[in-house]
């Protein structure tokens, strides 16, 4: 019996629990919050769910209003209903409507399907004041970027409940395109404004440069930010800051202003090897460091821009000597205006491409950007080649942007995607120089640097002033894959007219092929390979020299052609600092009409400057001699004067006949001291006084001329240069100090567009 009870009892307690929890939990539930939402066809049910925010424990008729507050305010739907019944809110909501069609009126610059296309891009298919809002701002913003900066858009709806549908109608007022009156510095004390223009890409029209485009566009004015940034920042003023305000006028045009804050120049110091890793053996590290050491005898001024190149000449060693798998990271230490950098070289694990993906490229072909990769599927792949691709891709000029991304696949592999801008690559100029020695001519051209999306650029030039007609037409384009030598095709057809100074016409047509390559940053080098028809026609019989009279007619040659140039000079509009040497060898090969000659020229250039002074020294230096030993023609011969020897008449100076017969010579030597001074103090149009002293010998002839001595002529002389919205203007006064009572003087000389 005692059993009996014991279980009894445990039943009981039992039920008496049993009760408890099923009371607690139909409790419970019957408090439990349940949203029921209605009318969302388009609309996820979880996605209107998490647009509610702080849900209360217990449903209340306040939360009601808080639901509907919330749901407006997301723009998803047109109207919002909630009920609660017991412890489950009703959500009833009705859609915005799908736009069935959009309208345009009034557009004139964007037709219909470009509009249409913006709104594919933005997924614009709601009619809701959120979605039309961001189709108004991407019109706008294409809009600026063609220089419609006061553009008004309104629009109206027009509704279909039975479809729940729309059409939109897009009312726009393109206004008139905003153009820049003036550019202007401030604070730029270290580098003038001329500069500065020259590698902004906002423009003003000038009359030497009527087909400028001066669109003001916003996006235009922050890139140029970045670039004179950039700009300073390599030439050592790396804490430089630039800002920009914008001056709107009356006239639907504005002024821009650039404030440049330079900060310090700062220098060079030390560039150290960190190889704590210990991957690089005894005489890697001996011709990094033989590198690093000429590196630092040519470089004092430190320049991001030369760092990563010295990065690169680093990487190259490394690579050539068998270490394949590393990585570079340079660092800066700037202390009391000096710069030192660390390169620390540690080992990386390989990576190797899978895919090579060109995106962004709608004009440019595939090829054009693969023959650039110094990779292709399969290789290996470092993040130094990453970064040398990118440039490189930059350098071609026919991209605005370059974007590299690795999409990884697994610990080794990646997938290579280059996302690429495209930007306009065909400019036309024309300008036109008015002076004493040239008279006024005209000059066009035409460029188009990515000739239907190959590559290949096209330069056509037309020159017409009263002495000489030039016709010229050169295409270029990358040899092969395997290097970046550019190889040419050009086309040069002039008509000279050396009536005053030689007593003939020459008619001149040519057709070439030639090959040009970087033999470093400063060092380019080219051969060319050209056929040459010449048409002498004479004048006056009685004045022309008698090589002239023997060449009378149609003559046929074949011309090699080298040039090798170096330049370190600064890119700016006014040569103000840097080295220039060029050497140029012709070998034109004997003909039956010619007998055939080897010319060699050097021309030397290196200017100094100072706060407002600019220091030059230009040497020329050249030699002509015959093939056969017989007497060059006078076309082919050096002369001298006008813009070379100033003071004297263009074929002013050295062996002739007469007045009408200029010879020429064989030789030449010429030595430019040039000092300029700015005067007008970082004007936007500035004014130089230019001090000059010039000296120059032409001499040596087969058969001797008339008139023909080996002696030097000098003159000393001023002058003015002023760089004003029309173009470059200069007047300069030279002095003969040295002369010849048979050479021809000019000591007043004039020129707009052409100061050389």
């Amino acid at each position: 019996m005692r059993k009996l009870k014991i279980n009894y009892q445990i039943l009981k307690y039992n039920l008496i629990i049993s009760f408890i929890i099923i009371f607690l939990s139909k409790s419970l539930y019957s408090n439990e919050i349940i949203f029921e939402i209605e009318g969302n066809e388009f609309t996820d049910t979880d996605a209107i769910i998490s647009i509610l925010k702080e849900i209360p424990d217990q449903p209340n008729k306040e939360y009601t209003n808080e639901i509907i507050k919330l749901l407006n305010n997301s723009d998803l739907f047109s109207d919002v209903q909630v009920k609660l019944i017991e412890n489950k809110y009703l959500i009833i909501v009705k859609e915005h409507p799908n736009i069935d069609r959009i309208y345009f009126e009034n557009n004139e610059r964007l037709d219909n399907d470009e509009l249409r296309l913006i709104a594919s891009q933005i997924n614009f298919t709601k009619a809701n004041t959120q979605s039309i809002n961001l189709f108004i701002s991407e019109l706008k913003k294409t809009y600026e970027s063609f220089g419609y900066n006061n553009i008004q858009i309104n629009y109206r709806e027009q509704k279909d409940k039975a479809t729940n549908t729309s059409n939109l109608y897009f009312n726009i007022n393109e206004g008139k395109i905003t153009k820049i009156n003036r550019i202007f510095f401030k604070s730029n004390n270290q580098i003038i404004d001329q500069e500065l223009r020259l590698i902004i890409k906002s423009k003003t029209k000038s009359f030497r440069n009527i087909f400028a485009n001066n669109n003001f566009k916003r996006s235009l004015v922050d890139r140029d930010k970045f670039i004179i940034s950039n700009y300073y920042k390599n030439i050592g003023f790396d804490d430089v800051d630039v800002s920009t305000k914008i001056e709107y006028l009356k006239s639907n045009k504005v002024n821009i202003y650039f404030n440049i804050i330079e900060g310090p120049l700062y220098s060079l110091s030390k560039i150290k090897i960190d190889d704590s890793a210990n991957i690089l053996d005894k005489d890697t590290i001996n011709l990094i460091d033989e590198k690093i050491n000429d590196f630092q005898n040519q470089e004092t001024i430190f320049s991001p821009e030369k760092i990563k190149n010295l990065e690169k000449i680093i990487t190259t060693i490394i690579f050539e000597n068998g270490l394949e798998f590393f990585e570079i990271n340079a660092f800066e230490k700037k202390e009391n205006k000096q710069v030192d950098i660390l390169f620390q070289i540690l080992p990386i694990l390989p990576k190797y491409t899978k895919q090579i993906n060109i995106v962004g490229n709608s004009r440019t072909f595939d090829n054009v950007i693969r023959r650039e990769l110094e990779i292709v599927e399969g290789d290996a792949i470092y993040e130094n080649q990453i970064e040398s691709i990118r440039d490189k891709l930059i350098s071609l000029n026919l991209f605005e942007t370059v974007n590299i991304k690795q999409e990884q696949l697994d610990e080794n592999t990646i997938n290579l995607i280059i996302d690429v801008k495209e930007k306009q690559t065909g400019t036309f100029n024309a300008g036109v120089s008015v002076g004493t020695l040239d008279g006024f001519a005209i000059v066009t051209g035409l460029r188009e640097r990515n000739f239907y999306g190959t590559g290949r650029s096209l330069d056509v030039l037309v020159n017409t002033s009263e002495d000489k007609n030039q016709f010229k037409l050169i295409t270029t384009d990358r040899l092969s894959y395997e290097n970046d030598a550019n190889i040419s095709y050009s086309l040069n057809y002039k008509q000279e007219d050396f009536s005053t100074a030689s007593s003939y016409k020459l008619d001149s047509f040519s057709s070439g092929v030639g090959i040009g390559y970087k033999l470093n940053e400063k060092i380019f080098h080219n051969v060319d390979l050209e056929y040459l028809l010449k048409d002498y026609k004479i004048t006056n019989t009685t004045t022309a020299s008698n090589n002239i009279l023997n060449s009378s007619g149609g003559n046929m040659s074949f011309l090699l052609k080298n040039n090798l140039r170096y330049s370190t000079l600064n890119r700016g509009f006014i040569p103000k600092n840097g080295n220039y040497l060029n050497y140029n060898n012709v070998i034109e090969t004997p003909t039956s009409s010619n007998n055939g000659f080897v010319r060699n020229i050097v021309n030397v250039k290196k200017f100094y400057n100072t706060k407002n002074s600019i220091y030059a020294i230009q040497g020329k230096f050249g030699n002509i001699f015959s093939l056969n030993n017989n007497d060059i023609l006078t076309d082919d011969k050096f002369a001298l004067g006008g813009r070379s020897l100033r003071g004297f008449d263009s074929y002013g100076v050295g062996p002739r006949n007469s007045r009408t017969s200029y010879v020429g010579g064989n030789n030449i030597a010429v030595l430019k001291l040039d000092y300029s001074r700015e005067l007008s103090r970082q004007s936007d149009f500035p004014f130089y006084l230019n001090l000059f002293n010039d000296y120059g010998l032409v001499w040596d002839n087969k058969t001797k001329p008339t008139q023909s001595d080996n002696n030097i002529r000098s003159s000393v002389g001023f002058g003015i240069k002023y760089y004003s919205p029309i173009g470059p203007i200069g007047f300069s006064w030279g002095f003969p100090i040295m002369d010849e009572e048979y050479d021809i003087k000019r000591m007043f000389l004039f020129s707009i567009g052409n100061l050389d």
